[in-house]
C-alpha cells in the first residue's frame, strides 16, 4: 500500500493542516506537472504523469478528513477498517430523523412531480421552500457534529486507534447523510 503521507512528506498524523498540505501539494506537483512535458519523450512524459498523479491522488487523500482518517487507519492496522451496517447506538435518534426526512421529501418529490396546476405549483413551491429549510437546518447540526469531531483531532496527539476508528465511521455516517439530503436538496430546487 501506498503510504499518501510520505508521498508529500507529512508526518502520519489524523490532523493535518490543509492550507499547508495544499502548498505542499503544488511545490511538489510542479515539476511533474504535464505541461512541463511537451518536448520530453514518451518515457519521460509517462514517469512525470504517473508521479504527477501520485501526488494528487496523496493530496485528495490527506486533504479530506474522512479519507484521512481510512488511510490512517489502513496503515496503521495493515487493514482497511471493518464494513458496518448500523450506527452507534447515540446516533440512532439522528440516523431516524434523517431517514424520516428523506423519506418525507421523497413523497414530496413524487407528487411535486404529477403536479400540473398552477394553483398547485405554487403551493407545492411554497412546501419545497419548507422542506429546503429542514435540509438546512439539519445539515447545520451535521455540520456542528463533524466540526467537534475535527476540533477533537486537531487538539489531541493521536489518540488510540479504537478512538480513530470511531471518528471516522461517525464522519462516515454523517458524510453519507449529507450526501443524501444534498441530492434532494437539488432535486428540489428542479
Amino acid at each position: 500500500m501506498t503510504d499518501q503521507f510520505a508521498l508529500l512528506d507529512e508526518p502520519r498524523s489524523v490532523w493535518l493542516d490543509t492550507e499547508a498540505l495544499k502548498t505542499k501539494f503544488h511545490e511538489r506537483s510542479a515539476a511533474f506537472h504535464p505541461d512541463r512535458f511537451h518536448q520530453a519523450s514518451d518515457e519521460e512524459k509517462a514517469a512525470a504523469n504517473n508521479r504527477y498523479a501520485e501526488l494528487n491522488a496523496a493530496y485528495n487523500c490527506l486533504s479530506l478528513t474522512k479519507s484521512r482518517l481510512q488511510h490512517f487507519l489502513e496503515l496503521e492496522s495493515g487493514k482497511p477498517p471493518e464494513a458496518i451496517q448500523q450506527p452507534p447506538a447515540d446516533l440512532m435518534d439522528l440516523f431516524f430523523e434523517c431517514g424520516s426526512l428523506t423519506n418525507g421529501i421523497d413523497q414530496f418529490l413524487r407528487e411535486k412531480e404529477g403536479a400540473d396546476s398552477p394553483l398547485l405549483k405554487v403551493k407545492l413551491f411554497e412546501q419545497s421552500m419548507d422542506w429546503t429549510e429542514k435540509i438546512e437546518q439539519f445539515n447545520a447540526r451535521l455540520t456542528e457534529k463533524i466540526t467537534e469531531l475535527e476540533t477533537e483531532l486537531a487538539a489531541s496527539t493521536t489518540p488510540p486507534l479504537p478512538r480513530v476508528e470511531e471518528i471516522y465511521r461517525r464522519l462516515s455516517y454523517y458524510e453519507r447523510w449529507r450526501s443524501q439530503l444534498q441530492e434532494r436538496f437539488v432535486k428540489l430546487s428542479l
